[in-house]
This record gives structure tokens, C-alpha cells and sequence, in this order.
């Protein structure tokens, strides 16, 4: 279970995540767990397959191991980043006659060993430990970021394979229909009720129609070749429903989709990309209390002990020094000042980034409620008609009461409409998936 954003805040941000809250509240309980949020549940997520071929992507794709691996590095510099200086071991000789090296005959020569630590001023180690655990929390947030949008990739190349597939399914049912207006046209031909040109032109239809599955066969390939790219390399086959209906994912009727104030509380407390931008305005704020304090003194501590011949005494030597801060106002002030500086531009990218975020999460629920309506009305009456105005025309020709191009534009537009549902089903499953890593829904756990 992940700590969610903000946590050990600073003033600032506290202020910020305050101030900033887009749904109209006074301020936002954050859970201190990541359990799901749950906004964002919703049948396509159910589609056949789906969640087998997401597990794949979250297990092999490279990008996420290496988000990863920089969470683990970042984690592992936490410890080191409080730890104080190495000591320092000096060895030497002292007052050693230049002309005979006698080191008996000088009382001052000596062979002396010291042991030197030196010591931060207290708090610098803890604002040093500070970034860096501030540093490992944009690690963790980040790679939460990778890990939810590649999911929405996946859910988006996903029903574009489905929408490509369907396409493929459609074109032979197509492809049937102009079969069978050139079996028609053909009669009539033959009985003298019809010009040769009906017949030329239901052939020419075909042929068409199969120039365009060589464009079908390249779009299924390209399809397969980003799901594949995704996964890091050819897996399990991946099932997908064919979109020929709503009933093609069930449950989609019954979809939902969550009020714009739920969407934008769930999104100020979940979204990946404002929790790693948060997360770096805490860093940069842990970061001025670093240079605010690089000024004062650190402090060294030496032992020294020398060691004489002739059964002379052996000396021992304790020492204290203090760093002067001489040349602050050229270093650590103009640093304490850059990182305040750095610290506003973290705070107001995270203001503009909520800006824009919200206007994204508006947009997104508008196509999404869009989608939904769109996809029902092709359903139950776009393609009911279209298949009703095909058959009529295809029978009323074959009485003579019709002319043949009223028949193969019935027939084209009958497998617009299905290509359009085809389409529509799939975007409404991409903006689903794009809705839930805006807001940080781990439907896939």
C-alpha cells in the first residue's frame, strides 16, 4: 500500500493543496492508504481479455521495470544521504635532520598519526535525509504515473485491435451483400430487365471492396504490432469482442459515468502526475531549508598522536576546528535564495498543471457521456434502419421498382454505420481508460 500525496507537507504546500482544491470544498481528506477510488469502474474494463493482456504489459514492459529501478535507487540514497563525511587518517614525519636523517639526535622529530571527523552542524544531515526521501517519493509517484498511463495505452490499443478486428468481420459481411447484388444484377441481366451496366457496377463494387481489406489486413497489423511493442515482444494471443453491438461488452448500457465534482475530488487526491508534481514541490521546499542552513559552521574534530626515538616521550594532540562561512553572501546566499526561487516555479506548476488537468478531465467526461449516447443510438437505430433500407432496396430492384446504385449506396451505408459503431465503441473504451489514469483508478489491481 502507497502513501498518498502530500505527506510530511511543508507550509507551502499544504497552502497550495488547500487553496488549489478544484471541487469546492474546504480541504480534502487524504486517505493514508491507495485503495481504489472506484469512479472509474466500468464494463468495457471487462471486456474479454483485456485484464489477461494488461497483466502482461504491466509484467514486461521495460519502461515500467526502469521506473522502477529508479524508485529502488532513489530509496537506497536515503541513507547515505545523512551519513557523516568519512574520517580521514594522516600519516607524516616531522623535523627530521635534512643532512644525516639521524632521528635520534632532534628532540622535535617525530612520526606523527591523525584521525580527523568532521562534523555537519546539527540539521544538516536531516535536511539532507529530507530531499532525499523527497526525491524517492517523486521516484514512487512517478513510476505510478508510467505505471497508469501505460495501462490507458493498453486499454486504448487494445480496442483498437478490436475495432480493427471488427472492421475485418464486417468487410465479409460486406463483402456477402455485394455477392449477392451481383447474383441479382446478374438475373436481370440475363432476362433483359436490367442494363449490363448493373452488373459492371456490383463487380466494380467488389473489387473495390477488395482493394479496401488490403488496407484492413495493414491496419490489424499495425494494431498488433503497438499491442506487441507494449508487452515487450509477442505474447498469448489477445481475445477482443467483436463491436457489432452494445451487447459486445456487457454491462456497457448500464455505464455511468461519475459526477464532474466526484471526477475532479478523485482526481486533486489520485492523479499520478499532480502527486509527482507535489511531491516535487515538497523537494524543492525541503531543498531552501538545505542551503538556508549551508552557511553555518561545521565543526572537526582531530586526534593526533607522534611517536619519538631516543626514549623520548610520544606526543598526543587533540584539535577542534570551525569552517568559516567567509564567502556566504557569494555562495550559500544566492544558492538559499535560487532554491526559494525554485521552490515558487514547483508551487505555481503545480497550480498550472491542476488548471490544465481539470480542463482535460471536463473534456474527457463530455466525449465520454457523448460516446455513450452516440453509440446507443447507432446501435438501436442507425443500423436498424441502414439494415432495413439495404434489404428493401435489394428487393425492390429485384422487381424493377429500384435503380442498382440506390441498392450499393443501402449496401455502403450500411457498413458505414457498422464501422461507425465498430469506432465509437472503441474510442468510448480509450476515453474510459484515459478517465481512469487521470484520476488514478487502479481498476486492473
Amino acid at each position: 500500500m502507497r502513501a498518498v500525496w502530500p505527506r510530511g507537507r511543508g507550509t507551502k504546500v499544504r497552502q497550495l493543496f488547500q487553496h488549489l482544491s478544484i471541487a469546492g470544498s474546504a480541504a480534502f481528506v487524504i486517505a493514508a492508504a491507495h485503495p481504489s477510488c472506484g469512479f472509474a469502474q466500468s464494463a468495457v474494463f471487462e471486456a474479454p481479455g483485456l485484464r489477461a493482456y494488461v497483466e502482461q504489459v504491466l509484467t514486461r514492459n521495460a519502461g515500467l521495470r526502469a521506473a522502477g529501478a529508479r524508485l529502488v535507487a532513489a530509496e537506497r540514497r536515503i541513507a547515505p544521504a545523512g551519513a557523516l563525511p568519512d574520517p580521514m587518517v594522516t600519516f607524516g614525519a616531522m623535523s627530521i635532520p635534512f643532512t644525516s636523517f639521524d632521528v635520534d639526535r632532534e628532540a622535535m622529530t617525530q612520526f606523527p598519526v591523525m584521525v580527523q571527523q568532521r562534523f555537519p552542524f546539527p540539521g544538516k544531515q536531516a535536511a539532507a535525509t529530507a530531499v532525499a526521501r523527497a526525491d524517492s517519493m517523486v521516484a514512487d509517484h512517478s513510476r505510478e504515473a508510467v505505471e497508469v498511463d501505460l495501462v490507458a495505452a493498453a486499454v486504448r490499443v487494445y480496442y483498437g485491435l478490436a475495432s480493427a478486428r471488427t472492421a475485418h468481420q464486417v468487410w465479409r459481411g460486406r463483402v456477402a451483400l455485394a455477392d449477392q447484388a451481383i447474383a441479382v444484377a446478374h438475373v436481370r441481366y440475363e432476362t433483359g430487365a436490367a442494363p449490363q451496366t448493373d452488373l459492371l457496377r456490383a463487380r466494380l463494387r467488389r473489387a473495390e471492396l477488395d482493394e479496401e481489406r488490403r488496407q484492413l489486413d495493414a491496419a490489424v497489423a499495425a494494431t498488433e504490432a503497438r499491442l506487441d511493442a507494449l508487452r515487450a515482444g509477442r505474447g498469448d494471443p489477445v481475445t477482443t469482442p467483436v463491436l457489432v453491438s452494445t451487447t459486445a461488452v456487457p454491462g456497457l448500457r448500464g455505464d455511468t459515468v461519475p459526477s464532474a465534482s466526484e471526477l475532479a475530488k478523485a482526481m486533486v487526491q489520485r492523479n499520478p502526475r499532480l502527486r509527482t508534481t507535489g511531491a516535487a514541490v515538497e523537494r524543492a521546499e525541503r531543498t531552501v531549508r538545505v542551503f538556508a542552513i549551508a552557511g553555518r559552521p561545521d565543526f572537526t574534530v582531530g586526534l593526533q598522536a607522534a611517536a619519538r626515538f631516543g626514549d623520548r616521550e610520544p606526543f598526543v594532540t587533540g584539535l577542534v576546528g570551525l569552517s568559516i562561512p567567509l564567502y556566504a553572501g557569494r555562495k550559500q546566499g544566492p544558492a538559499a535564495d535560487a532554491a526559494r526561487l525554485e521552490a515558487q516555479a514547483a508551487g505555481q506548476g503545480y497550480e498550472d498543471l491542476v488548471a490544465r488537468l481539470r480542463a482535460e478531465l471536463e473534456a474527457i467526461a463530455a466525449d465520454l457521456e457523448a460516446l455513450r449516447l452516440r453509440l446507443i443510438q447507432t446501435a438501436d437505430e442507425i443500423i436498424p434502419l441502414a439494415e432495413a433500407a439495404s434489404a428493401s432496396a435489394l428487393q425492390r430492384y429485384q422487381v424493377g421498382a429500384l435503380e442498382f446504385g440506390a441498392v450499393l449506396d443501402g449496401q455502403d451505408a450500411l457498413f458505414r454505420a457498422q464501422l461507425r459503431l465498430a469506432r465509437l465503441m472503441a474510442d468510448y473504451g480509450a476515453a474510459w481508460g484515459d478517465l481512469a489514469a487521470l484520476i488514478g483508478e487502479e481498476w486492473y489491481r
